[in-house]
């Protein structure tokens, strides 16, 4: 399979589709859609997961009344199945704790599913200060 010549574009464009439905207590359930499964990974914070289930069974217990996650960089690269893989910086700010450098990266898989013509197939989050010395 080729490169997909609008990587960034559509990694760009996946990520602010991501955090908006995250950020939103009303939509962070169709995150569900992004994921595979089966053959999806969430590791958030070290902990991993695998599959759909268990992926939203991890979002849907964290704690926060409300979140906002603030963009800073996306870096995406193309990758040779023709996915995506997107590189996420910036802070994550919940309830009124004060923001927190974060990190998060995603590959995307061009697997269809029937609610999105792509698949998250990993995706690694880390909040930064909590792991620097």
């Amino acid at each position: 399979m080729a490169l997909n010549p609008n990587f960034n574009q559509i990694g760009e464009m996946f990520t602010k589709q991501y955090y908006a439905m995250f950020d939103n207590a009303a939509t962070r359930g169709e995150l569900a859609k992004l994921y595979n499964t089966e053959q999806s990974f969430l590791s958030f914070e070290g902990q991993q997961m695998q599959g759909t289930a268990k992926i939203m069974e991890k979002i849907n217990s964290l704690t926060f009344q409300s979140i906002a996650h603030i963009v800073t960089s996306i870096d995406c690269h193309p990758m040779f199945d023709g996915g995506i893989l997107v590189n996420v910086m910036g802070q994550l700010k919940t309830d009124n704790d004060p923001p927190n450098p974060s990190c998060k990266t995603l590959s995307s898989s061009p697997w269809a599913t029937p609610s999105s013509s792509s698949t998250m197939c990993s995706d690694l989050f880390f909040i930064m200060s909590q792991h620097t010395k």
